[in-house]
């Protein structure tokens, strides 16, 4: 039983390699949710938290992004998936609806929706801090 944990352990950690490597070399800034994960993997979710390993994946992420000189920005996850991508305004509802629609028009995939909310924050958050650091400089 060891070994079968220790192979899945090893193929998860080859994954999270490849596909860190994989957003580092395609993307010159990488947004992620600053999420909580050590107070997620206390609730519901917490053996699929600790199976996919997403601390290691987002450490590695990080590490790979600064070697690289690339930017990994950590945006609030606060109503990323219910925040209108289009018009920003938030429609709160349940996680089992998968589709965002929005007033505004816009209709697409709430996963889909909360990444372009995701990657707006962090370039908005990235373009704030460049400018301080370009002031201070």
């Amino acid at each position: 039983m060891q070994k079968a944990h220790r192979h899945v352990a090893n193929q998860r950690k080859d994954f999270q390699h490849k596909l860190s490597t994989q957003l580092v070399q395609n993307f010159g800034t990488i947004a992620v949710e600053d999420l909580n994960i050590k107070g997620l993997s206390a609730g519901v979710l917490a053996k699929a938290i600790h199976d996919v390993g997403w601390s290691t994946f987002l450490n590695m992420l990080a590490y790979k992004a600064a070697n690289a000189g690339q930017q990994l920005v950590k945006i609030d996850p606060k109503y990323t998936s219910q925040e209108c991508p289009n018009c920003h305004a938030i429609e709160k509802k349940a996680l089992s609806k998968r589709v965002h629609r929005c007033d505004c028009g816009l209709t697409i995939g709430r996963d889909h929706a909360a990444a372009r909310v995701i990657l707006g924050r962090g370039l908005r958050l990235q373009a704030r801090t460049a400018g301080q650091f370009a002031s201070v400089a």
